[in-house]
């Protein structure tokens, strides 16, 4: 023992200098037990082989020497003092270790691997605060020199660093457990149910019936509950939505359709469900554009009297118009117009702009363009590109020809003119002003692209009013709707009226002329839609008065077809006819309020899909037995008042969760659990994860292939229920197959991506509401909920009421809440 001792004291002398480093935790008395242990009982092993890597040891020769001890022992070769030496003296590393010596002092340090297990405990333990210490390093590092890293990236790592190093820490709890304490365990158990009145073993769910058939939610149990998701919140079959590259009728579109973001972020339909025959509404806005929806449909819509936007139902808007109050004041947020095509355009977006505007199609060979703007005329010689020029053909009208003239010398026959050639083939050349139009492929282009078309319009045909009011009038009743449309797919507001002009013709009358259609424009950057200095200057740096896209009426309109999709995107956002921007789970929510108000249990929620003031709503309305409806338009009737009253004061007592973040990965979540376990007092009632199809994957594995994604997210769960204890329900999608079947009841095949998740959970649980597919239901408001798989008990079906106002499911009147 002195010669391991004199070592230390060698390589760290006692003097006043060296007493005051900050040396990092260690033991090199544990160390050395440990080894010496291990060379004097090679069956020691068994009892550290699960605790210690050499990476655990501080000092660099202990790395070494156990290192060569595993490797001989592992290897069914004897480990003593010098079967050890000779294996790191073919490494070439006995010397570094300090030879025979060291290795011999080592053996005589203990007299028995009695206590090993414990030194071990100790290096590993003292390797954790080293590896909390190297951590804190890094991150404080990290917090002084940020490197343009956002500082919610930096805390993401910080968390994770630490998380890593716990779960290190917890692997030396697990390992395993002797039938001794387990039957002991048991007979506790089995008498606390004895002495139990009920049959209810883990947390409660509310709902008597399922309570019985599962003895309650047990810990550490996966439950997947799926249901028909996004019911009623459909559109037409017949209905436009634009994808990325044009426009998709809502009927033809598939599973894996990139859709036109409203940001600019990806949007992918990840769900399709069709909803039956129902009304459709057709909503209009302020402009003239106009979509059509069914009742239940969802808007993300302002108001000047609210502090936020809301997300209501078509109903709940139609509500809101009947009061004077908010008749022209609630409006919907255009898109920023970020999609599109970037396929090669046959002519210039700005030079086919400008020829609409002022341009004469009619003519064969050369196209005639007018303008007295020398900019104009210099920007279309520009950008009309070789080998064309502008020839002068009297007044303000030049004539667009090849340079060089149609015949060249030593060239048989006619060269034609490549601009005339484009405009035939976009089937706009011989067309009268009246019928102008703007060829799709340019009004499906990308952004950029657009807008150049827009000024070019503008430019040559358009004003702008001495109050700031940009203005565009064509004889053409179609190039006037393309025009708006244009406007409306770059974020701006455009309406169309009709105008009758008049002229006085040779014999000195006053006749009527053509038609005239005048858009009016309103853009958030009036003067980025025009090129020409003049105009820009004319027109205001930014809107005067920004016109909202305000909802003017909501009428019913037919009934027909109708089918609702979920996209990725994290808002649940899409476009639809007109450029309007539109929005596409409650039992859980109701297990996840009882577990919180009635057995006073910590839940987590996370839900994807629904933000929390939204869900603070659906739970304030299912807990005070209010109308949704009247909760969200502050329309109460006198009795629901104070039941909101009382509501609000038994939710402000409760410890009851919610996560709003979108597109959680598994990591990230458990993360987030294991925090607030510990906020909580290291246990949690219940977690709630809405829903599973809206999870990402961790960074090194692909999302495309959603199967093995999906496989990954389900275990992940299985994982986090287990260590922290407590019951975990993931609400999850069900595949198009129930809508196929005569019989609509789900089963396990349905769910989507079935295969991980059916192996993972412990209960798999699903809702059918049978008059949501029946009008003549035998059972109006009764929803079944089936239990397909239950690990540790039956399957079969409990029947509950669902109230569709209240948005919350109640035990039937048969059912008995005598426990």
């Amino acid at each position: 023992m002195s010669a391991v001792l004199s070592t230390v004291e060698d390589d760290f002398p006692r003097d006043r200098q060296v007493a005051q480093l900050r040396i990092p935790p260690h033991s090199i008395e544990a160390e050395s037990s440990v080894l010496g242990g291990l060379l004097l009982d090679n069956g020691a092993w068994d009892r550290v082989g699960d605790l210690l890597v050499d990476e655990h040891f501080y000092r660099y020769e202990h790395k070494l020497i156990y290192g060569a001890i595993g490797g001989l022992v592992n290897g069914n070769k004897p480990a003593d003092v010098i079967t050890v030496f000779e294996a790191l003296q073919s490494q070439g590393k006995a010397e570094e270790i300090g030879g025979l010596a060291y290795l011999n002092s080592l053996a005589q340090y203990v007299p028995s691997a009695a206590n090993i297990r414990r030194y071990a405990e100790i290096v590993r333990e003292r390797s954790i605060l080293r590896k909390l210490i190297s951590a804190s390093d890094e991150i404080a590092t990290q917090s002084f020199n940020t490197q343009g890293k956002p500082v919610e990236k930096i805390l993401d790592e910080a968390e994770q660093k630490i998380f890593n190093i716990g779960e290190e820490g917890s692997r030396s709890k697990q390992g395993f457990r002797g039938m001794d304490s387990l039957v002991v365990e048991l007979l506790d158990r089995v008498q606390e149910m004895a002495d139990n009145p009920n049959d209810i073993t883990g947390v409660p769910t509310g709902f008597y019936d399922f309570d019985r058939m599962t003895s309650g939610m047990q810990a550490g149990d996966l439950i997947i509950l799926a249901a028909r998701p996004s019911m009623g919140k459909a559109q037409p079959l017949d209905a436009r939505v634009r994808t990325r590259t044009g426009w998709k009728a809502m009927g033809d579109l598939e599973v894996g359709d990139a859709l036109a973001s409203v940001d600019g972020r990806p949007s992918i339909v990840t769900g399709l469900y069709p909803q039956g025959v129902k009304q459709v509404y057709r909503v209009t806005f302020s402009d003239g554009r106009s979509a059509e929806c069914c009742a239940e449909h969802l808007w993300k819509v302002h108001c000047r009297h609210w502090d936020a936007p809301r997300v209501i139902a078509t109903t709940e808007l139609m509500a809101l118009l009947a009061r004077k109050r908010y008749q022209g004041r609630v409006w919907i947020e255009p898109a920023t117009g970020d999609f599109g095509h970037d396929e090669p355009l046959p002519v210039d977006p700005w030079v086919l702009g400008a020829l609409l505007g002022d341009g004469c199609l009619t003519r064969t060979g050369s196209v005639m363009f007018s303008s007295a703007s020398l900019e104009a005329l210099a920007r279309m010689e520009v950008r009309v590109g070789e080998p064309m020029t502008l020839v002068h053909a009297g007044a303000d009208d030049y004539r667009i020809v090849r340079d060089g003239g149609a015949h060249a010398k030593g060239v048989q026959g006619v060269r034609p003119n490549p601009l005339r050639q484009a405009l035939q083939d976009l089937e706009l050349s011989g067309l009268p002003s009246e019928r102008k139009f703007i060829p799709r492929v340019y009004l499906e282009a990308n952004r950029a692209a657009r807008l150049d078309l827009l000024r070019g319009l503008l430019d040559t045909d358009g004003w702008v009013e001495k109050w700031g009011s940009i203005r565009f009038s064509t004889a053409s009743r179609q190039l006037a709707d393309d025009v708006a449309e244009l406007v409306r797919s770059l974020g701006g507001w455009c309406s169309i009226t009709a105008k009758q002009p008049h002229f006085t013709n040779a014999a000195g009358e006053r006749v009527p002329g053509l038609p005239a259609w005048v858009c009016h424009i309103s853009h958030p950057r009036p003067r980025s839609l025009f090129l020409l200095s003049e105009k820009q200057a004319r027109a205001p740096e930014s809107g005067l008065r920004k016109k909202r896209l305000t909802v003017t009426a909501i009428e019913p309109t037919r009934e027909v077809a109708c089918q609702c999709i979920s996209v990725s995107h994290p808002e649940h956002l899409y476009i639809t006819d007109g450029d309007v921007v539109t929005h596409n789970t409650s039992l859980a929510i109701n297990i996840a309020e009882h577990v919180a108000l009635n057995e006073g249990l910590p839940v987590a929620v996370f839900s994807m899909e629904m933000g929390a003031a939204q869900l603070a709503v659906r739970i304030v309305g299912s807990i005070g037995r209010i109308d949704q409806g009247h909760l969200r338009t502050g329309k109460l009737t006198d009795d629901e008042w104070p039941r909101l009253t009382e509501a609000i004061e038994k939710l402000r007592n409760i410890q009851l969760h919610i996560d709003e973040t979108p597109g959680l990965s598994v990591s990230e979540l458990r993360a987030n659990a294991r925090r607030l376990a510990r906020q909580c007092g290291g246990k949690l009632g219940l977690i709630v994860v809405d829903y599973i199809q809206l999870m990402s994957v961790s960074s090194g594995m692909s999302d495309e292939n959603r199967a093995t994604a999906v496989g990954e997210i389900s275990r992940g769960l299985k994982m986090l229920a287990k260590e922290l204890g407590c019951p975990l329900i993931a609400l999850s999608q069900l595949s198009r197959a129930v809508e196929q079947r005569t019989d609509k009841r789900p089963m396990m095949s349905d769910l989507r991506e079935s295969g991980a998740i059916e192996q993972d959970a412990d209960v798999i649980m699903f809702i059918y509401r049978d008059d949501y597919y029946n009008k003549d239901t035998k059972e109006p408001g009764v929803s079944e909920v089936i239990i397909s798989k239950q690990r540790n008990g039956p399957t079969g079906t409990v029947k509950l009421a669902f109230l569709k106002q209240l948005t919350k499911f109640e035990n039937l009147a048969s059912g008995n809440a005598d426990f």
